[in-house]
């Protein structure tokens, strides 16, 4: 018999339950903790990342009230908004920045009028008071290298009245100049010496001139009226030009007309909304081919491509585009807004991939038609303190043209395209860009210097803006 007390006995299920408890314990504590920590680093991540939207935006915002006062820090600050955080916003402000030094004034005299040749190189600027018009040979101004710039070549005289509207052939030998009783065929073979040839007088006295359009060889002349007629000349002798037809385009006065590269396709705008395409195969019988349905605004604005199949027309703040492939069924393709309020002019290129729009503002809006049913801003430009009433492009959008009361501004926009497509590579090429410490406190709005800066220096490159930094 065994006088021993009885061996306590463990249950090893139970020991093994309370194992597996602890393990899952374990496991969920540590899941809660990476998922808190996740959390927590998604929080930190995206106010950090909600900081840099807010501090770029901010930079952008000084960086365009910089541009006239202080443009090298305007640049700078641009860069430096685009690299802490690349946006539409910042990426606009950094190009508008970069193109914003590209003007230059041609003239201070008040202009009415402007129009361009198709090489950009010869130019014609209507004067408000005198009723002249400037002949412009801009060689010198499209050469940085040249300091002096040459004053203008000539000027076109002869009309009683105010030059209400100007046209010049694509080559700049060919120029119309339109008042209230007749427009006036120039010669400008010899920019220096030009020769008025010809008088197209009006069907009336009375009817004065609202716009002007030349085919690119400059042998056919279009001309609008405010009795709401279109009358179409034939100028291959330019001394002897020939009336073709007179048409009753509109039942109010025609504001304004494009013509195509050939002359074959025609699109008028009137005082009271509506707009027209005609065809021209055979100028003696203008045919209206399609009407544009529009909303009906007054006082349009309209462009057509060299080819005639892209047609501008505005529509106050709008800009409408439309496809001519088919000239019996015009269709609209795109719709754009521009912040102008109003528009009192618009120039496009032959291709009809750049169009310039302008109007009751001291700016004035490039926008990209590459792809016609997306069009995309391209550029804004500054160039008055007050409204715009005429622009001009060059053929491949590298010279524009803005006359207004404040004056005329020439633009050199040869190499927008690459701006546009790599402002960063654009703007960080050939400059070490940077910021002072005194700069960054000035527009950084208390951001931490230290979480862009290299630890030990007193200037930022802001080039070397790494984005996502912090």
């Amino acid at each position: 018999m065994n006088d021993l007390p009885e061996a306590r006995q463990t249950d090893p299920r139970g020991d093994a339950r309370w194992r597996t408890s602890a393990i899952v314990l374990a496991v969920l504590l540590a899941v809660i903790l990476v998922v808190a920590g996740l959390a927590w680093r998604h929080e930190h991540d995206r106010a950090l990342a909600q900081e840099r939207v807010a501090l770029a935006h901010g930079l952008a915002l000084h960086a365009a009230d910089l541009r006239d006062a202080a443009p090298g820090t305007a640049r700078n600050l641009s860069v430096a908004a685009v690299k802490i955080h690349s946006d539409e916003q910042t990426r606009a402000g950094l190009i508008d920045t970069l193109v914003w030094g590209r003007g230059s004034e041609l003239t201070p005299d008040a202009s009415s009028e402007v129009a361009l040749s198709g090489d950009g190189r010869i130019a014609l600027t209507g004067d408000i008071d005198s009723g002249e018009v400037s002949v412009w040979d801009l060689t010198t101004w499209l050469d940085p290298k040249v300091i002096l710039k040459s004053d203008r070549v000539a000027a076109l005289k002869g009309h009683k009245h105010g030059v209400d509207a100007v046209a010049l052939s694509f080559d700049g030998r060919t120029a119309l100049t339109g008042d209230e009783g007749a427009t006036f065929v120039w010669d400008l073979t010899d920019p220096a010496k030009p020769i008025r040839v010809a008088t197209l007088a009006g069907k009336r006295n009375t009817d004065s001139v609202r716009a002007l359009a030349l085919s690119h060889d400059g042998r056919t002349a279009m001309i609008a009226d405010d009795a709401g007629d279109v009358t179409v000349w034939n100028l291959t002798g330019r001394s002897r030009p020939a009336r073709l037809s007179v048409t009753r385009a509109h039942n109010s006065s025609v504001h304004d007309i494009a013509l195509s590269a050939d002359g074959g396709i025609a699109v008028t705008a009137d005082n009271d909304g509506a707009a027209a395409i005609w065809d021209l195969a055979v100028p003696s019988r203008p045919v209206k081919s399609a009407d544009l349905t529009l909303p009906k605004r007054p006082m349009m604005e309209t462009a057509i491509s060299a080819d005639g199949r892209v047609v501008l027309v505005e529509n106050r703040d709008q800009v409408e585009v439309w496809s001519l492939d088919d000239r019996s069924r015009p269709a609209r393709t795109a719709m754009f807004e521009v912040p102008l309020g109003d528009m009192y002019d618009m120039a496009l290129t032959p291709d009809g991939k750049t169009a310039l729009l302008a109007g009751p503002s001291d700016s004035m809006f490039l926008w990209g038609l590459s792809n016609p049913s997306g069009p995309t801003r391209s550029a804004a430009l500054k160039g008055y303190a007050r409204e715009i009433y005429s622009v001009a492009l060059g053929a491949n959008g590298g010279v524009a043209l803005a006359a207004g009361s404040g004056g005329v501004s020439l633009w050199d926009l040869r190499n927008l395209a690459e701006v546009v497509a790599d402002p960063e590579e654009a703007a960080c090429r050939y400059t070490g860009a940077t910021l002072s410490k005194a700069d960054w406190a000035r527009y950084a709005g208390g951001a931490d210097w230290s979480d862009y800066a290299v630890e030990g220096m007193d200037v930022l490159f802001v080039c070397s803006i790494t984005p996502g930094t912090r």
